[in-house]
């Protein structure tokens, strides 16, 4: 640490290995949330000492890459979630998945599922896995102690009552009456978070 008066100063090689991450998580753009007892006490952010650089993904273990079935969909999980947890997911998607943690995928990953984060990390996770749909989800399981929120969670959470995704000017009148008279509309709903409710053009 530093002397009284300056900045406090962290050497990342003392610290415990889970703080470690999550600290080299924010140097590369992820959003880490600080919480104290049940109370969400805000974001911690990363500020680099230089102006300008490039964000280098930590060299993948080609000893560490679980081989994959010919002929399966490869989903690879951002986020950290428990043996258990993932296994849950593998069976919700079924015998034509395979749900891997992010460091056991290979690059040739179909899907990668990831929990809202800044752009920066974003596009170092496309250089990683540059043929897989990055899809950003948000994750909330009591039961198996799962919780990765996003900005849209926290202010549904707060008391807002809808959230519509993005279109133009000229769809959002139509879309917050659709939703007002409850007809089928994508929106997810503070009371309801769990899917989106699509609309019939969706669908098709």
């Amino acid at each position: 640490m530093g002397h009284r008066g300056e900045s406090p100063t962290l050497d990342l090689d003392t610290l415990p290995r889970e703080l470690r991450e999550s600290l080299t998580a924010a140097m590369k753009g992820a959003e880490i949330t600080l919480v104290g007892g049940d109370r969400e006490l805000g974001q911690l952010v990363f500020r680099p000492s230089v102006l300008e650089g490039v964000v280098l993904p930590e060299p993948r273990s080609s000893t560490s890459e679980v081989k994959t079935p010919e002929g399966v969909t490869v989903v690879a999980t951002a986020m950290k979630l428990s043996d258990s947890a993932r296994r849950r997911l593998s069976d919700e998607f079924g015998s034509d998945y395979i749900v891997l943690d992010l460091h056991d995928a290979p690059p040739t990953a179909d899907v990668l599922l990831i929990n809202p984060v800044s752009p920066q990390l974003l596009n170092v996770l496309r250089g990683s896995f540059p043929e897989a749909r990055l899809i950003i989800t948000e994750i909330e399981d009591d039961e198996l102690e799962v919780r990765y929120q996003g900005p849209v969670g926290r202010l549904l959470d707060a008391g807002a009552s809808a959230y519509l995704p993005p279109r133009p000017v000229g769809e959002v009148a139509t879309a917050v009456h659709a939703y007002l008279t409850q007809e089928s509309v994508a929106a997810l709903e503070a009371a309801n978070r769990s899917a989106s409710q699509l609309s019939g053009s969706d669908r098709d």
